[in-house]
Order: structure tokens, then C-alpha cells, then sequence
């Protein structure tokens, strides 16, 4: 990987995490207040309603995002086009959704759920509204305008959802949160972009970008599906409360496995993309992702399963200790997940979106294994169908990433290992400290320090690693530059 490109990539990667933190991190901060003025009951009514949303949203994207993402060159024709034609269906799929909300209501006997869907879907729209001028803000790699952005919708949608909730609003102050981000979001992106709309439409370009978003949209579907389905089961079958505690211990999972991954994903495909006639230059830039990735999210997710009941217990209360055990069963699937992520990227760069869509039907196909556990068994059975799921995901796609760049998986494998094995000494020692009696907040925080410095004297002294010093060179040079 040349110079000019590792910087660009290592740049991108330094401000997707800063965009991620701020995106995610505020908001989780905010559903920290939520979740110790909220019950688990309310989140779990939210939760009824997320596939029907993220199915939306994958259907009003259509695939041309990668495909714009994707593109060598873009005129304002193309933008144009791809804006439109979301903007239509945005309208359509939210007219969908408010004369179907009673029908979903009584789906999962929860009547609130019809004005809440009705409101909530209003997202669709609005997120429309942005994507194009989020597109092109990722092609140039500039996470640190998204980052901005990030910090200040964040920020003002958590503090009106905080005051709605001590308003008394309950599950409403979930919907402030969620929409109040979309909205802010979107007029900020349309305040800083340059792009504007014109009334362009492009035959010519839109069959150029269906062709390979065609696959891309069915692959989200799955995806979504796949993703959500989860919640749907347990809302079914099971109740509004244990549904928030299952979204609970998902979403703290999520705050290290997928934001990771998504970081890595939103940096390599760009970067991928523009060394895509160049085979071996491909493997480097992949290795280079790859490494990076699992570094940081073995790390996350394993420390993440050694202090998940201090932190459960002392950041969001007593009445989530249910979510203690779900969390760390599914830490164990967020081991696979970026690395899945990463292999996506190799395929979707290459142009290869059929396999995509094969990997994603394979991947649904798989699923109906969980569901049957936590339909016919427990929830608990249910999320270890998804370890076994994701492991068998992991190796298909580890395997296609070898015949398309000549990356083999016995390669992938050994440049696993090592983070994976570090991470593990570390969660298996700080796991040791939940064995102490003490205030759960203390207790976070001495297991906290103790992983940290169990990383860094691990990196700097026995195992030296490329990485960990990139990561640790970018960080300086962040630190430098402030001062």
C-alpha cells in the first residue's frame, strides 16, 4: 500500500471512529438516562417496530449508494437521479406503513404502536432527503465533516428525548431520540454539502446503477431481515419486556462489534474501490483493513464480555440484570461480524454483488436454525443458533475473499490469531475481578483500567504488533495537532 493511500485509509478510519463514537456514543449516553427512567417494556415496544423501519430504509437506499460509492466518476446527473427516485420511494414506503400500523398492532397486541409507527416512519423521508449528500462526503473519505455533523445532531436529539422522558412522555421520548437525530442530521447535511438537486432524471444512469444496486438492495433486505427477525420472534412469542431486554444486551454488543465493523466497512469499501484493477495491491490494502479491524474488535467484544455485569448493573441499573446473561452470549457472535463485514467489502469492491446476494440468501436460509430455537426453546438457545450461524457465515465468506483477491483462508486465519489470543488473555483476566464484591461502578472502573493496560503493556513490550503502532502513531498525531 502506498504512502498517499495509507494515510488517506488511516485518516478515514481515525475520523469513522470519531463520527462512530460521536454518533453512537452520545446517543448511547442518552439511552443511558433513557434506560433508568424508561422500562424495559418501553424499549421493547420500540423494538416491535425496528424491522418494519429497517426494511424501509434499505428499500428507500435501493442499493445506489454503494453503487454511487462504487462509481469511478459521478456527474450531477447521476446524483440527481439516485436522489429522486429515494425521495419517491420514501413517500411510498411511508404511506405503506401509516395505513398498515393497526394491522401490525394487532400483529403483536400493542395499540400504541399505530400512532408511533405512523410517527416514526416520518424517518424514511428524511433520511431520503440526505443520502446523496452523504454519498459524497464518503467517496472524498471525509468522516470529518459526517463527524461534526454526528456530534451535534447527537447531542441536541439525546437532550429532547431526556427532557421528553422527564416530561413523562415514556415511550414517546424513544421516538423524540430517533426521529429528532434524522431530522437534525439531514438539514445539517444539506447546511454544509454544496450539492443540490436538480430536476434531472437519467434513464441511462439509473440502469447503469440498478444493475449492480439491484443486488445490493435485495442483499439489505435479507439482511434486514435476517438482522431484525430476531426481535419479531421474541416480540411474538415472547413479552414487551423481555423483547427490551434482548435489544438491551443487542445493542450494548453493538456499540463495540458493529460499530466497529461499520467504521472499517465505510473506509475500505472507498479505498478497496479505487484499487480495484490492482490485485496485489488489493491484498495489502485488505490485509491492512482486516488486521486493524479484528485488533480493535476482539478487544472490544472480549472486554465487553468480562465487564458486562458491572457495567449493565452499575451504568443503566438493577432492573436490566436480565440483559447480563443475553449480552455476553452474544459477544460471542460479534467476534465474526467484522470479519464478515470486511470479506463483503472485498466482494461488493470487485463488483461481485450476485455473490453478495447468495452469501445474504445463504445467510437467511441459516437463520431459520435460531428461530426455531427461541420459538420452540428459550431466547437463551436462540442466541447460541446466531454463534453457530455466524461462525458457518464467517467461513464461506473467508473462503470466497481467497478465490477473488488470493488472500487464502489459512492466511486470514493466522493474521487472527494473535489479536484474538491477546484479547482473550486480557477479557479471561479482568473476569477474574467479577469474583470481588464490590459497587459495580468501582468495579467497571478497576476492570477497565486493568484491560487497557493488560493491551497496551501486551503491544509494547511481548507482541509487536503494525497495527496497534498505526493506531497508536494516529492517535499522537491527533493529540499533536490539538496542542
Amino acid at each position: 500500500m502506498n504512502s498517499e493511500l495509507k494515510d488517506k485509509t488511516a485518516k478515514g478510519v481515525s475520523w469513522g471512529f470519531v463520527d462512530n463514537f460521536l454518533n453512537y456514543g452520545i446517543v448511547a449516553i442518552a439511552n443511558v438516562v433513557l434506560a433508568r427512567l424508561l422500562t424495559p417494556s418501553d424499549f421493547g415496544v420500540i423494538g416491535m417496530t425496528t424491522i418494519f423501519i429497517t426494511l424501509s430504509t434499505s428499500l428507500v437506499d435501493s442499493g445506489f449508494t454503494g453503487a454511487l460509492t462504487r462509481k469511478k466518476e459521478v456527474d450531477d446527473s447521476d446524483l440527481s437521479t439516485v436522489f429522486h427516485f429515494n425521495l419517491a420511494i420514501s413517500f411510498l414506503l411511508y404511506a405503506i406503513l401509516f395505513f398498515t400500523a393497526p394491522c401490525i398492532a394487532d400483529f403483536f397486541g400493542e395499540d400504541i404502536l399505530v400512532p408511533i409507527i405512523r410517527i416514526l416512519s416520518l424517518s424514511l423521508v428524511v433520511n431520503a432527503l440526505g443520502i446523496v449528500q452523504k454519498v459524497l462526503f464518503i467517496r472524498k473519505i471525509d468522516f470529518k465533516t459526517q463527524a461534526k455533523i454526528s456530534l451535534l445532531s447527537s447531542v441536541a436529539s439525546s437532550l429532547l428525548a431526556i427532557g421528553a422522558a422527564f416530561w413523562g412522555m415514556g415511550v414517546w421520548s424513544l421516538v423524540v431520540l430517533q426521529l429528532g437525530k434524522s431530522v437534525i442530521s439531514t438539514l445539517m447535511l444539506w447546511g454544509i454539502s454544496g450539492w443540490r438537486p436538480h430536476l434531472l432524471f437519467s434513464g441511462k444512469s439509473f440502469r447503469e446503477m440498478f444493475s449492480f444496486g439491484s443486488r445490493l438492495l435485495i442483499t439489505s433486505i435479507i439482511s434486514a431481515i435476517w438482522t431484525e427477525m430476531y426481535s419479531f420472534i421474541i416480540g411474538k412469542f415472547y413479552t414487551s419486556s423481555l423483547l427490551g431486554q434482548y435489544t438491551r444486551a443487542n445493542k450494548t454488543k453493538n456499540m463495540v462489534s458493529s460499530n466497529v465493523s461499520i467504521v472499517m466497512q465505510r473506509v475500505s469499501f472507498p479505498v478497496l474501490s479505487s484499487v480495484q484493477d490492482e490485485r496485489k495491491r488489493r491484498v495489502e490494502v485488505y490485509r491492512k483493513v482486516l488486521k486493524t479491524t479484528v485488533l480493535i474488535a476482539f478487544t472490544a467484544v472480549f472486554g465487553l464480555w468480562a465487564i458486562a455485569s458491572n457495567f449493565t448493573v452499575g451504568i443503566f441499573g438493577e432492573q436490566w440484570i436480565p440483559s447480563i446473561r443475553y449480552i455476553r452470549i452474544l459477544c460471542f457472535s460479534g467476534f465474526f461480524i467484522p470479519v464478515i463485514m470486511c470479506s463483503a467489502n472485498v466482494i461488493n469492491s470487485d463488483g461481485r454483488s450476485d455473490i453478495t446476494l447468495i452469501l445474504e440468501i445463504l445467510k437467511t436460509l441459516l437463520a431459520v436454525i435460531p428461530l426455531l430455537l427461541g420459538i420452540f426453546i428459550s431466547i437463551e438457545a436462540l442466541l447460541y443458533g446466531m454463534i453457530f450461524t455466524h461462525a458457518v457465515l464467517f467461513t464461506i465468506h473467508a473462503l470466497y475473499v481467497s478465490k477473488i483477491i488470493g488472500y487464502s483462508f489459512t492466511e486470514q486465519i493466522r493474521d487472527l490469531l494473535p489479536p484474538l489470543a491477546v484479547a482473550a488473555i486480557m477479557g479471561s483476566i479482568i473476569n477474574l475481578l467479577n469474583f470481588v464484591q464490590m459497587n459495580p461502578l468501582i468495579g467497571l472502573a478497576i476492570q477497565l483500567v486493568s484491560g487497557v493496560a493488560i493491551i497496551i503493556l501486551t503491544y509494547e513490550f511481548i507482541y509487536k504488533n503494525s497495527e496497534y503502532c498505526d493506531i497508536k502513531a494516529q492517535l499522537f498525531k491527533a493529540l499533536k495537532k490539538k496542542k
